[in-house]
């Protein structure tokens, strides 16, 4: 992508970027976004990840991308996910889907999501991405956006450690003890190799009321579901779950 000189007039750069598209030296992403077409660019997929995070102010890459941007996701995706308040539609560039995810509605006007905020290197940029831990709980409240259950425990099961302290305060702020089930489940998964915090969890587990919950969001008709009493959570059964999370 182009970057411009901010000592030169605003009018001067829009009339200098308007000739370098009419010139195919440049070309629009989307509103106020550009990349350049000239030497080692010219019909380069740009890095679709600085792409994401500049398409607002607030943007952060989240769900499969994060894990992508993290090493560890099992497979790329062609659909780029970033987190955004901007009502930004969905944009492609050069294949690749880049989608805006509502930023999560959760608990208390003072929570602070940039506790739950990084930074990586992605290629030649740095761009901001949700935690591992984050990552790891916006994937469970919306499995399609982290490419499905087994490319999600795949995954995961790339990071070395989980804190899950962090990921309780995390999930937490949304209130919904159904993500809380499916987080201490999957924690419980991986808790050996991630080193968890069994008193963490264990303090997660307790917060549960007497309700039954449900790994996926609805139910496939003649799909058998194996009952974790643990967790009160519903799951599809006869799934190699700890073969997938333990790679």
């Amino acid at each position: 992508m182009t970057s411009v000189d901010p000592t030169v007039a605003e009018r001067t750069r829009y009339a200098n970027l308007r000739n370098a598209v009419a010139r195919e030296q440049a070309y629009r992403i989307k509103r106020g976004l550009y990349a350049s077409n000239l030497g080692i660019y010219r019909d380069r997929v740009p890095n679709v990840f600085l792409v994401a995070a500049r398409a607002a102010e607030d943007a952060v890459l989240t769900h499969h991308t994060a894990l992508e941007a993290h090493g560890v996701a099992h497979s790329p995706l062609r659909t780029v996910y970033f987190t955004s308040a901007h009502g930004i539609g969905d944009f492609q560039v050069r294949g690749y889907r880049l989608t805006r995810v509502s930023p999560p509605v959760v608990s208390g006007s003072d929570a602070n999501l940039d506790m739950f905020v990084t930074r990586v290197r992605a290629g030649d940029a740095i761009v901001p991405v949700t935690t591992k831990e984050r990552s790891l709980v916006d994937c469970l409240q919306d499995l399609r956006c982290a490419g499905g259950l087994e490319e999600f425990l795949r995954s995961v099961g790339g990071f070395t450690s989980i804190s899950a302290d962090s990921v309780a305060a995390y999930a937490q702020l949304f209130g919904s003890p159904t993500l809380t089930a499916r987080v201490g489940w999957v924690l419980e998964l991986a808790a050996e190799e991630w080193h968890i915090d069994k008193e963490a969890v264990e303090r997660m587990r307790q917060t549960l009321a007497r309700g039954t919950y449900w790994l996926t969001r609805r139910q496939v008709r003649g799909k058998q579901q194996e009952f974790i009493s643990r967790w009160r959570l519903y799951v599809p059964s006869g799934l190699p779950y700890e073969d997938w999370i333990s790679g």
